[in-house]
Protein backbone atom coordinates (compact mmCIF):
# COMPACT_ATOMS: atom_id res chain seq x y z
CA UNK A 1 0.00 0.00 0.00
CA UNK A 2 1.64 3.32 -1.37
CA UNK A 3 3.14 5.52 1.69
CA UNK A 4 0.06 8.32 2.97
CA UNK A 5 -3.01 5.81 1.81
CA UNK A 6 -4.90 4.10 4.80
CA UNK A 7 -7.38 1.33 3.99
CA UNK A 8 -11.36 2.81 4.48
CA UNK A 9 -13.03 1.39 7.39
CA UNK A 10 -17.19 1.28 5.24
CA UNK A 11 -18.01 -1.07 8.06
CA UNK A 12 -17.75 2.03 10.55
CA UNK A 13 -18.91 4.43 7.62
CA UNK A 14 -22.35 1.90 7.47
CA UNK A 15 -22.68 1.80 11.21
CA UNK A 16 -22.70 5.68 11.29
CA UNK A 17 -25.46 5.78 8.70
CA UNK A 18 -27.65 3.76 10.66
CA UNK A 19 -27.22 5.75 13.95
CA UNK A 20 -27.21 9.29 11.48
CA UNK A 21 -30.66 7.69 10.53
CA UNK A 22 -31.74 7.38 14.18
CA UNK A 23 -30.51 10.63 15.20
CA UNK A 24 -32.39 12.61 12.54
CA UNK A 25 -35.43 11.09 13.79
CA UNK A 26 -34.85 12.35 17.29
CA UNK A 27 -33.22 15.78 16.31
CA UNK A 28 -36.60 16.19 14.24
CA UNK A 29 -38.90 14.96 17.42
CA UNK A 30 -36.65 17.42 19.40
CA UNK A 31 -38.19 19.94 17.49
CA UNK A 32 -41.85 19.40 16.61
CA UNK A 33 -43.39 16.99 19.30
CA UNK A 34 -46.96 17.53 17.52
CA UNK A 35 -47.35 15.72 14.11
CA UNK A 36 -50.02 14.25 12.82
CA UNK A 37 -48.99 10.45 13.36
CA UNK A 38 -46.26 9.26 15.03
CA UNK A 39 -44.70 7.88 12.55
CA UNK A 40 -45.05 10.65 10.02
CA UNK A 41 -41.82 12.09 11.61
CA UNK A 42 -39.75 8.71 11.28
CA UNK A 43 -41.10 8.98 7.53
CA UNK A 44 -39.17 12.34 6.86
CA UNK A 45 -36.07 11.01 8.40
CA UNK A 46 -36.21 7.92 6.47
CA UNK A 47 -36.46 10.43 3.24
CA UNK A 48 -34.05 12.71 4.05
CA UNK A 49 -30.89 9.74 4.70
CA UNK A 50 -32.34 8.05 1.39
CA UNK A 51 -31.62 11.12 -0.48
CA UNK A 52 -28.49 11.36 0.18
CA UNK A 53 -27.41 8.05 -0.96
CA UNK A 54 -29.40 7.50 -3.66
CA UNK A 55 -28.86 8.44 -6.98
CA UNK A 56 -29.57 11.58 -8.98
CA UNK A 57 -31.70 8.98 -11.43
CA UNK A 58 -34.86 9.42 -8.57
CA UNK A 59 -36.63 11.27 -6.58
CA UNK A 60 -37.58 10.44 -2.71
CA UNK A 61 -40.88 11.55 -1.95
CA UNK A 62 -44.21 10.41 -0.49
CA UNK A 63 -47.91 9.97 -2.14
CA UNK A 64 -50.49 8.50 -4.86
CA UNK A 65 -50.00 6.17 -8.16
CA UNK A 66 -52.87 6.61 -10.26
CA UNK A 67 -53.94 4.33 -13.13
CA UNK A 68 -56.95 4.78 -15.39
CA UNK A 69 -59.51 3.61 -13.25
CA UNK A 70 -58.10 3.59 -9.03
CA UNK A 71 -55.83 5.74 -7.08
CA UNK A 72 -53.58 3.87 -4.15
CA UNK A 73 -53.57 4.62 -0.88
CA UNK A 74 -51.04 7.12 0.55
CA UNK A 75 -47.59 5.96 0.11
CA UNK A 76 -45.08 6.61 2.57
CA UNK A 77 -41.82 6.77 0.73
CA UNK A 78 -42.24 7.16 -3.07
CA UNK A 79 -39.62 6.66 -5.42
CA UNK A 80 -39.84 7.34 -8.63
CA UNK A 81 -37.63 8.16 -11.89
CA UNK A 82 -36.42 11.28 -12.25
CA UNK A 83 -37.09 10.60 -15.83
CA UNK A 84 -40.22 10.59 -16.10
CA UNK A 85 -42.83 13.05 -15.79
CA UNK A 86 -45.32 13.67 -12.92
CA UNK A 87 -48.67 14.56 -12.61
CA UNK A 88 -48.37 16.37 -9.80
CA UNK A 89 -45.15 17.49 -7.35
CA UNK A 90 -45.42 20.24 -4.65
CA UNK A 91 -42.51 19.81 -2.18
CA UNK A 92 -42.18 16.21 -0.59
CA UNK A 93 -46.12 15.48 -2.12
CA UNK A 94 -46.33 13.59 -5.59
CA UNK A 95 -48.64 12.06 -7.79
CA UNK A 96 -47.27 9.76 -10.61
CA UNK A 97 -48.09 6.70 -12.78
CA UNK A 98 -47.36 3.65 -12.61
CA UNK A 99 -44.19 4.05 -15.30
CA UNK A 100 -42.82 6.34 -13.24
CA UNK A 101 -42.22 4.07 -9.85
CA UNK A 102 -39.23 2.61 -8.72
CA UNK A 103 -39.64 1.40 -5.41
CA UNK A 104 -42.54 2.05 -2.31
CA UNK A 105 -41.29 1.71 1.37
CA UNK A 106 -44.08 1.32 4.41
CA UNK A 107 -42.22 2.98 7.26
CA UNK A 108 -43.85 1.42 10.99
CA UNK A 109 -42.56 3.05 14.47
CA UNK A 110 -43.28 -0.73 15.56
CA UNK A 111 -45.04 -4.23 14.43
CA UNK A 112 -45.15 -6.41 17.33
CA UNK A 113 -47.55 -8.83 16.10
CA UNK A 114 -47.58 -11.29 12.82
CA UNK A 115 -50.77 -10.30 11.49
CA UNK A 116 -49.45 -6.66 12.02
CA UNK A 117 -46.51 -7.66 9.66
CA UNK A 118 -48.45 -9.17 7.27
CA UNK A 119 -51.26 -6.29 7.05
CA UNK A 120 -48.26 -3.85 6.30
CA UNK A 121 -47.04 -6.48 3.70
CA UNK A 122 -50.11 -7.01 2.02
CA UNK A 123 -50.07 -3.11 1.48
CA UNK A 124 -47.11 -2.72 -0.22
CA UNK A 125 -48.00 -6.21 -2.40
CA UNK A 126 -51.43 -4.77 -3.27
CA UNK A 127 -48.91 -1.39 -4.92
CA UNK A 128 -46.47 -3.99 -6.44
CA UNK A 129 -49.91 -5.33 -8.48
CA UNK A 130 -50.96 -2.03 -9.13
CA UNK A 131 -48.02 -1.13 -10.84
CA UNK A 132 -47.79 -4.53 -12.51
CA UNK A 133 -50.24 -4.74 -14.04
CA UNK A 134 -50.48 -1.20 -15.73
CA UNK A 135 -46.78 -1.98 -16.94
CA UNK A 136 -46.73 -5.32 -17.24
CA UNK A 137 -43.05 -5.59 -15.43
CA UNK A 138 -42.36 -6.40 -11.93
CA UNK A 139 -40.00 -3.68 -11.79
CA UNK A 140 -41.06 -1.74 -8.39
CA UNK A 141 -39.25 -2.64 -4.88
CA UNK A 142 -40.53 -2.95 -1.96
CA UNK A 143 -39.38 -2.73 1.68
CA UNK A 144 -41.16 -2.61 5.01
CA UNK A 145 -39.27 -0.28 7.10
CA UNK A 146 -39.24 -0.53 11.32
CA UNK A 147 -37.63 1.95 13.76
CA UNK A 148 -38.21 -0.21 17.07
CA UNK A 149 -37.43 -3.92 16.46
CA UNK A 150 -35.82 -6.53 18.85
CA UNK A 151 -33.81 -9.34 19.03
CA UNK A 152 -37.20 -11.88 19.48
CA UNK A 153 -38.57 -10.55 16.07
CA UNK A 154 -37.25 -12.23 13.59
CA UNK A 155 -39.66 -14.95 13.06
CA UNK A 156 -42.75 -12.86 13.70
CA UNK A 157 -41.23 -10.91 10.30
CA UNK A 158 -41.30 -13.94 8.85
CA UNK A 159 -43.88 -15.35 9.46
CA UNK A 160 -45.91 -12.29 8.48
CA UNK A 161 -43.96 -12.71 5.27
CA UNK A 162 -45.49 -16.03 4.68
CA UNK A 163 -49.25 -14.93 5.62
CA UNK A 164 -48.71 -11.76 2.91
CA UNK A 165 -47.53 -14.21 0.22
CA UNK A 166 -50.19 -17.07 1.04
CA UNK A 167 -52.77 -14.45 0.05
CA UNK A 168 -50.72 -12.48 -2.62
CA UNK A 169 -47.98 -14.51 -4.09
CA UNK A 170 -45.89 -11.46 -4.16
CA UNK A 171 -42.65 -11.32 -1.88
CA UNK A 172 -41.53 -8.16 -0.83
CA UNK A 173 -37.72 -7.65 -1.24
CA UNK A 174 -36.67 -6.49 2.20
CA UNK A 175 -37.47 -5.75 5.77
CA UNK A 176 -35.35 -3.40 8.57
CA UNK A 177 -36.46 -3.47 11.84
CA UNK A 178 -34.41 -1.62 15.18
CA UNK A 179 -30.63 -1.20 14.47
CA UNK A 180 -29.91 -4.63 13.97
CA UNK A 181 -32.48 -7.16 12.27
CA UNK A 182 -32.45 -7.18 8.59
CA UNK A 183 -34.55 -9.63 6.06
CA UNK A 184 -33.80 -10.12 2.28
CA UNK A 185 -35.68 -12.35 -0.24
CA UNK A 186 -33.17 -14.50 -1.94
CA UNK A 187 -34.71 -16.42 -5.23
CA UNK A 188 -32.18 -19.10 -4.96
CA UNK A 189 -30.81 -19.74 -1.50
CA UNK A 190 -28.18 -22.36 -3.30
CA UNK A 191 -26.66 -18.77 -4.40
CA UNK A 192 -25.90 -17.34 -0.72
CA UNK A 193 -25.45 -21.32 0.33
CA UNK A 194 -28.80 -21.25 2.17
CA UNK A 195 -30.01 -24.04 4.39
CA UNK A 196 -32.60 -24.14 1.63
CA UNK A 197 -31.48 -24.11 -1.74
CA UNK A 198 -34.66 -22.56 -3.13
CA UNK A 199 -36.96 -19.28 -3.03
CA UNK A 200 -36.21 -18.10 0.93
CA UNK A 201 -36.52 -14.99 2.97
CA UNK A 202 -33.14 -15.17 5.05
CA UNK A 203 -32.98 -13.18 8.84
CA UNK A 204 -30.16 -11.52 9.81
CA UNK A 205 -28.49 -10.04 13.04
CA UNK A 206 -26.24 -7.24 11.62
CA UNK A 207 -25.40 -5.26 15.18
CA UNK A 208 -26.44 -1.45 14.00
CA UNK A 209 -26.29 -2.21 9.97
CA UNK A 210 -29.52 -3.31 9.56
CA UNK A 211 -30.89 0.10 8.08
CA UNK A 212 -27.86 0.55 5.81
CA UNK A 213 -27.93 -2.61 4.43
CA UNK A 214 -31.63 -1.87 3.68
CA UNK A 215 -30.66 0.87 1.63
CA UNK A 216 -27.51 -0.86 0.33
CA UNK A 217 -30.25 -2.72 -1.17
CA UNK A 218 -32.76 -0.27 -2.65
CA UNK A 219 -29.58 0.85 -4.29
CA UNK A 220 -28.14 -1.97 -5.43
CA UNK A 221 -31.84 -2.65 -6.91
CA UNK A 222 -32.33 0.97 -8.07
CA UNK A 223 -28.65 2.17 -9.60
CA UNK A 224 -27.32 -0.98 -10.15
CA UNK A 225 -24.65 -1.38 -8.55
CA UNK A 226 -21.65 -3.12 -9.78
CA UNK A 227 -21.05 -6.24 -6.73
CA UNK A 228 -17.69 -7.30 -8.42
CA UNK A 229 -16.02 -3.66 -8.78
CA UNK A 230 -18.42 -1.99 -5.89
CA UNK A 231 -20.06 -4.45 -3.36
CA UNK A 232 -17.26 -4.21 -1.19
CA UNK A 233 -18.42 -0.35 -0.08
CA UNK A 234 -22.06 -0.77 -0.51
CA UNK A 235 -22.23 -4.15 1.76
CA UNK A 236 -18.99 -4.62 4.00
CA UNK A 237 -19.96 -7.29 6.90
CA UNK A 238 -16.49 -8.80 7.34
CA UNK A 239 -16.91 -12.52 5.62
CA UNK A 240 -20.57 -11.72 4.22
CA UNK A 241 -24.05 -11.39 6.36
CA UNK A 242 -24.47 -15.16 5.72
CA UNK A 243 -22.25 -15.84 8.96
CA UNK A 244 -25.11 -13.45 11.00
CA UNK A 245 -27.71 -15.54 9.80
CA UNK A 246 -30.30 -16.05 12.99
CA UNK A 247 -33.72 -17.66 10.67
CA UNK A 248 -34.73 -18.67 7.57
CA UNK A 249 -38.05 -19.41 5.91
CA UNK A 250 -38.73 -21.18 2.51
CA UNK A 251 -40.89 -19.57 0.31
CA UNK A 252 -44.19 -21.81 0.62
CA UNK A 253 -43.78 -22.71 4.51
CA UNK A 254 -45.49 -20.90 7.57
CA UNK A 255 -43.30 -20.70 10.44
CA UNK A 256 -39.39 -19.85 10.46
CA UNK A 257 -36.45 -22.33 10.87
CA UNK A 258 -33.92 -21.19 13.37
CA UNK A 259 -29.90 -21.27 12.48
Amino acid sequence: MATGMHQPDYAAFHRSVSLELYSVKDRIRNLVRHWVTDGESKEVALRSVLRRHLPASVIVGRGFIVTPDASSTQIDILIVDASKPTLFKDGDLLIVTPDAVRGVIEVKTELRARGSVADALKKLSEIEDMCRAATGKDSVWTGLFIFNGGNDIAPRLLGGLSDAHAETRRKVNCISAGKDIFVRYWDRGADVNSPERGAVWHAYSLVEMAPSYFMGNLIDSIGSVDNSTAGFAWFPMLGGKEQHLTHYLPLGEQNARNI
